[in-house]
């Protein structure tokens, strides 16, 4: 969404609330103080959609990802392909039984992995 049209939806929901501080949008419409400026800001945003359907689209391009979130997915990338006891981790998760899957979440939480593998493991095979 646009930056000048998402700040004057925002705008509108928040002018003069009264106080209010809602968490959720259910609850500023059910607020009596709220509801009239939440439908008056949805109406806006219907209104500013028809007329401006390309300022709506999501930009989702790996290019918009920053540098460490590639690092990060490239490692994890890395590990699913070279790392064993991880991969056999995944498919405990993904196609074990109940008391498979709640030894792994306990092995997790317990720091098993971070003992068992990792960068020590790679310095003991060099």
């Amino acid at each position: 969404m646009d930056k000048d049209i998402k700040a004057h939806i925002m705008n509108l929901m928040k002018g003069g609330t009264g106080g209010c501080k809602h968490l959720e949008m259910g609850q500023a419409l059910a607020c009596s103080t709220c509801q009239m400026k939440m439908v008056h800001a949805q109406s806006e945003y219907n209104r500013l959609r028809k007329e401006h359907p390309k300022k709506f689209i999501r930009n989702d391009d790996p290019d918009t990802y920053s540098r460490k979130t590639q690092n990060l997915g490239d490692m994890l990338d890395e590990r699913i392909k070279n790392d064993k006891l991880y991969q056999n981790h995944l498919k405990i998760l993904a196609f074990g039984s109940e008391q498979e899957k709640k030894r792994e979440y306990k092995r997790i939480f317990s720091g098993y992995y971070e003992k068992h593998t990792g960068d020590r493991l790679k310095t003991m095979i060099l």
